[in-house]
């Protein structure tokens, strides 16, 4: 039985436009007593002032604006394969379907729609989930009526499914119930239920929640330094002189104090001399090294190490760095491979083959960090000891895919036979 799938009106071009209007920075106005009703309101499950609040920082701290982005295309560029749980026909029928759903599907953002591109863009946009613990899509699917005759697989299966995926903001939604749901208008407060095969809902660590109050603490320090750079940068004059009050002498002085000045002199009656004004401390006081700690933890919750300090020259700090950013990077790859497996992959699935069990899935390949040539010593050594190891699962752990049949196959090679000498 083929599900239904329901293609959603919910987000209306008059929708769109109405939420870009309504949109506002609240960073100016942004003090650690209203970020702190911001988060408690999060937990509570009322997402809007929070989401505007992250989507700001997010674009316009530096830090974040780096670590950010590194962490979510380093998954987006690992690459992606289906693979199947054996080798029948079935099996292989599915892997088909999968494979031309996922090459052809579209990924494009609900309030920038010029941003549009495919799986990889996808899954950019789903790792937003990591700092804002929700990334949330619009389904939108076209259930084509012209087979693709390019997709036919040796089985002859000719797949037709695509679907559109809108990345949406996570101010449309809220979460009281235990379950985000859509906000039917911009300054609702509670929402509708989703249907699960109309939306697509990625959930992750959520690392904004601490890193906008490291946010918090850093740019009140730079405020403080900017007012104190602008108060004391420029050293301020005062001019002292023997000359009575308004007289020429006076008048004289004033002038070439103004002339010599910028905004911060002074004239006084004492003695004819020009001093500087300078503030009675040096250096850069407390501002910086506060700073330099709050980026260093964003980028620890972000990337998983201190990247401001350790340096590769620091082969202990290197790979400390080196395994927290692999933990990180398998747990992603993991985690978007899971959630599309069970909230997109299924339904593709059941569209064509009804409630037949699931033979295929996606997994998103993370970067290979086994020792490769000790693998293949132990297996080596498990087949001359005559171990039952299985081929699929040799084939998944060196990521080959198993021959299709009818098609060639690699053969050892022949050992050439020397002639006997005469």
């Amino acid at each position: 039985m083929k599900p239904a799938l329901r293609q959603s009106d919910l987000i209306t071009a008059e929708r769109v436009q109405f939420s870009i209007r309504a949109r506002f920075n609240p960073i100016p106005s942004l003090t650690p007593q209203l970020l702190g009703s911001y988060l408690d309101a999060f937990r509570l499950g009322f997402f809007r002032n929070i989401a505007l609040t992250w989507d700001a920082m997010e674009r316009r701290d530096y830090k974040l604006q780096a670590v950010a982005s590194k962490r979510k295309k380093s998954v987006a560029r690992l690459g992606w394969e289906i693979l199947t749980l054996n080798n029948s026909p079935a099996a292989l029928q599915q892997k088909v379907a999968l494979e031309y759903f996922y090459n052809h599907l579209t990924a494009t953002t609900a309030l920038e729609e010029n941003e549009t591109g495919g799986i990889s863009l996808l899954i950019r946009q789903m790792m937003d989930a990591v700092g804002k613990r929700y990334a949330v899509h619009e389904i939108v699917w076209n259930p084509s009526a012209a087979p693709a005759a390019a997709a036919t697989g040796s089985s002859g299966f000719n797949p037709t499914l695509t679907a559109t995926f809108r990345f949406c903001p996570l101010w449309w939604f809220e979460g009281t119930t235990g379950r985000l749901r859509f906000l039917d208008s911009e300054f609702a407060i509670y929402g509708s239920d989703m249907p699960p095969a109309g939306w697509l809902v990625t959930v992750g660590d959520g690392v904004m929640e601490a890193c906008s109050i490291a946010y918090m603490f850093k740019h009140l320090p730079l405020r403080d330094w900017l007012a104190y750079s602008e108060k004391f940068g420029t050293p301020g004059i005062l001019g002292r002189t023997d000359a009575s009050l308004d007289s020429a002498e006076w008048n004289e002085f004033v002038e070439t104090i103004r002339n010599f000045s910028q905004d911060w002199s002074a004239v006084c009656n004492r003695t004819n001399s020009i001093d500087l004004i300078e503030p009675n401390s040096h250096g850069e006081g407390p501002f910086a090294p506060l700073v330099e700690k709050m980026d260093r933890a964003i980028a620890i919750l972000w990337r998983g190490g201190d990247l401001s300090t350790m340096s590769a020259s620091n082969a202990t700090g290197a790979s400390l760095q080196s395994d927290e950013s692999d933990i990180l990077e398998t747990d992603d790859a993991q985690m978007i491979s899971e959630t599309l497996t069970a909230q997109v992959s299924r339904y593709v699935l059941q569209y064509y083959f009804g409630d037949a069990p699931q033979l295929a899935y996606l997994k998103v390949r993370a970067s290979d960090q086994r020792d490769t040539a000790m693998d293949l010593r132990v297996d080596q050594f498990l087949v001359q000891s005559g171990a039952p190891l299985a081929v699929k699962d040799a084939l998944q752990r060196y990521d080959r895919p198993a021959a299709q049949p009818g098609e060639a196959m690699l053969k050892p090679a022949v050992p050439a036979i020397e002639s006997p000498a005469n």
